[in-house]
């Protein structure tokens, strides 16, 4: 039997009936070393000052303010060095009028003084010091209790521990700490998942929800517990679903919840418990079931990673926070968007990258999992909003505190731009969209930098700006069996190809024309050199066309056909960026010239793209 989504409730009202079912949380006491990403669950007070004693905050001497008054650099002040205070120890001497005593940076400060004259600006001769500049009361010196107070309150219930709060809790001598946990169980559904790792038959995927759920519950601070794959049987999925109810006390299930036929988690939740709602006008996730199991909230996920995670971040994660008492929203960005969006008549929940300042959509449907690898977040577009224009403001609801890259570079892949991502001390973040596309990224002011490939006899005036020159490399036939790299006999072979848009393809089917081949069998479309590369490897296609390094990489026969010439169109709004700079040194350094594979070497700085 089909269910039918006839009315769908809106995000709102979902969330509102979500927030009334807030799962219980449990407090434990966690040593110190354990207590990282774990939630607050009470107010800290410290019972101790901080620092605990007068410290010398500078390597130095000890004295007494009023005995440098007079001190300039052209007339020393002479004072008397009677001993040192070692780090760690109380001070067995005291300064007196006209003494001084040797410290070292958090020594703790001898009786009678009240500054610390720092070692540059003072001179030993035998038992004398020679000041040569005043200091007054205080200067150098930490003060008891001047960084936290005995009583103060640290830190209060709620907040998240990193390394800052752990320092902190650490200063004022706390061992063990009391903090919240909701155990929350995660599995996903499906006999075509097998755990990743395994080997895939026929039909099967990796289980990805599983993971990337489990990580999500961590981020917000829920401890999740992993339950693995549920098969699509009734009566397993019954128990499996008991023993989730009875170990967690939110539970999270991936995939099973849409309309079709094998869909039945939502008829084991009726019978098992309480079904709430199935079904919200949300995109992606439409098919979001919520309920009870054992009075227990429960969470139906779509199967597809971004809808899994998509709804995650609307429902799940607002509910998780409210429960452990953190904040309630994640971290949020505004941007400028480097394209318009059509939408249409469904809450939209799009998948965004964002790079100074701007915002471009990187969604390539529910169901791709790289859209959440090249995603800094999401933007809210409302149901009745059907257009947003290039260059409106939005908010970004950004993944984790900030996963923007320091450079962007879109256009053709380039093996290359590997070696020079090792060699820059900053993440980038490359897309491989084709080299046009790739030149549009950069006039709409999204990328900092466009990778274009340029190969002779094919028309290049769609590169309107004169860019920077690279490298060029060698274009090859890759194939298992040397046989295989005859052209001519291309027709008989199964033949990797590239996405039209790629520059790639261009060049290969160039190729062809030239010798009469109009319609190859093609086994594939690839986006990258090394898929090319691989797919000859595996069997996949008897006979691949790319770069010559992914070919030798893999060990297969080649035969150079062409060659290219790779540029990098600099956005000029960006020219003088310090990443942009790094990059470009970088790309002329002997460092990368040093790591360059065969049949690739740099360009002369100097020269035009070659027009037809």
């Amino acid at each position: 039997m089909r269910k039918e989504f006839r009315n769908l409730l809106p995000l709102d009202e979902a969330r509102s009936i979500v927030f009334g079912k807030l799962p219980l949380t449990e407090s434990e006491s966690v040593p110190l070393e354990a207590a990282f990403g774990r939630i607050l669950a009470e107010k800290v007070v410290s019972s101790v000052e901080v620092p605990g004693f007068d410290r010398a905050s500078m390597d130095g001497y000890a004295l007494r303010a009023e005995d440098t008054l007079e001190a300039r650099e052209d007339q020393a002040v002479s004072l008397d060095l009677v001993g040192q205070v070692p780090m760690g120890t109380n001070p067995v001497l005291e300064v007196a009028p006209g003494k001084v005593a040797e410290v070292s940076t958090g020594s703790m400060m001898p009786p009678g003084a009240n500054a610390v004259v720092m070692v540059e600006h003072s001179e030993i001769d035998g038992d004398t010091l020679l000041v040569r500049r005043p200091v007054h009361i205080g200067e150098n010196v930490h003060l008891a209790g001047s960084d936290i107070a005995f009583g103060e309150i640290v830190l209060l219930p709620g907040v998240r521990l990193t390394a800052r709060e752990i320092g902190l809790l650490a200063a004022v001598g706390m061992r063990e700490i009391l903090t919240k946990e909701l155990k929350v169980g995660v599995a996903s559904t499906g006999d075509e998942l097998v755990f990743p790792g395994d080997d895939l038959k026929p039909g099967q995927i990796y289980d990805i929800n599983t993971y990337s759920v489990a990580s999500a519950v961590k981020e917000c601070g829920g401890s999740p517990r992993i339950y693995g794959i549920l098969p699509d049987d009734h009566d397993e999925m019954t128990e499996g679903l008991k023993r989730m109810a009875e170990g967690s006390n939110l539970i999270l299930v991936s995939g099973s919840t849409s309309a079709g036929v094998g869909d039945m988690i939502y008829r084991v939740l009726e019978e098992l418990g309480e079904v709430v709602f199935h079904g919200v006008n949300l995109k992606p996730g439409k098919p979001t079931l919520f309920g009870t199991i054992l009075g227990k909230p429960f969470f139906g996920l779509p199967g597809y990673p971004t809808s899994a995670l998509t709804v995650f971040g609307q429902l799940v994660a607002p509910l998780i926070r409210t429960s452990l008492g953190t904040e309630q929203h994640g971290v949020i960005s505004r941007g400028k968007l480097a394209r318009p969006i059509r939408s249409e008549g469904r809450r939209q929940m799009l998948s965004v990258g964002t790079v100074g300042g701007w915002v471009y959509p990187v969604d390539k449907g529910s169901g791709s999992i790289t859209t959440l690898a090249q995603a800094d977040g999401v933007i809210d577009i409302p149901a009745e909003v059907e257009y947003l224009d290039q260059g409106e403001e939005v908010e970004v609801h950004l993944f984790g505190e900030s996963s923007e890259p320091a450079l962007l570079i879109m256009g053709e892949n380039c093996p290359e731009l590997e070696i020079l991502a090792e060699l820059l001390p900053f993440p980038i973040r490359v897309v491989s969209v084709g080299s046009r596309r790739g030149v549009i990224s950069v006039q709409d002011g999204v990328a900092d930098l466009a990778a274009i490939s340029i190969s002779e006899g094919l028309d290049s005036t769609w590169v309107c700006e004169p860019p920077m020159k690279g490298y060029t490399r060698e274009l090859v036939l890759m194939a298992q069996d040397s046989d295989h790299l005859d052209l001519d006999r291309i027709k008989e072979r199964r033949v990797m190809g590239w996405a039209r848009y790629t520059e790639m393809s261009r060049i290969f089917l160039n190729l062809l024309k030239e010798k009469g081949i109009l319609a190859p069998k093609f086994a594939g479309q690839a986006k990258t050199h090394s898929v090319v590369a691989a797919a000859v490897e595996a069997g996949r296609a008897d006979i691949g066309f790319g770069v010559r390094s992914v070919a030798e990489d893999a060990k297969l026969h080649f035969t150079k056909v062409a060659e290219d010439e790779i540029y990098f169109l600099i956005n000029p709004q960006r020219k003088h960026r310090k990443p942009v700079q790094m990059f470009l040194k970088a790309l002329k350094s002997e460092e990368f010239r040093s790591q360059l594979p065969e049949g690739v070497k740099l360009s002369s700085s100097s020269g035009q793209i070659p027009k037809r």
